[in-house]
């Protein structure tokens, strides 16, 4: 007997992350005076409402371009932040590779936002579960169920996406 598809239509994406590869990323020294590299991380990474979560979490100023320079952001780097970071990195890479269509090449980091079930636009809800929103022009966007684990020196992350 021929085996029957999969009645769902659905995707599913994963990636893992070393903890100490993010912690050196955002760690290294100044990019030719201009941005350290950890505001260049979180400004290519995050969306607008994640780098709000960011800022009220770790609490670095925010960033204009009159502050911009190396010692704009003289916050301390500490491993529970690029926990935090590289939590993010995973779920949107796999969140990424879940995603309908072209896969991961056809959606940027920033159209995928990691949030807190429940917590309508911000990231910072009550201890719900995780999700991801596929972000679209005009603010609304599909919700992904997300599975984020830390364990040691990694994060890894599942999404499962409607497809």
């Amino acid at each position: 007997m021929k085996p029957l598809p999969f009645p769902y239509s659905v995707n599913i994406g994963t990636d893992i992350v070393h903890l100490s590869r993010i912690l050196r990323l955002i760690s290294r020294p100044h990019n030719y005076g201009k941005e350290t590299y950890l505001q260049r991380f979180t400004r290519r990474i995050l969306c607008d409402q994640e780098r709000l979560d960011f800022r009220a979490r770790f609490h670095p100023p925010p960033s204009t371009p009159s502050i911009i320079g190396p010692r704009s952001w003289n916050v301390p780097i500490t491993p529970e932040m690029a926990r935090w970071l590289a939590g993010r990195f995973a779920a949107k890479e796999a969140a990424r590779k879940a995603g309908h269509g072209g896969g991961a090449s056809s959606i940027s980091w920033k159209d995928v936002q990691v949030r807190t079930e429940g917590s309508g636009s911000g990231g910072r809800g009550s201890g719900g579960r995780p999700e991801v929103v596929y972000l679209n022009a005009n603010g609304g966007g599909h919700v992904g169920k997300l599975s984020i684990s830390h364990d040691g020196d990694y994060v890894v992350a599942t999404v499962l996406a409607a497809g």
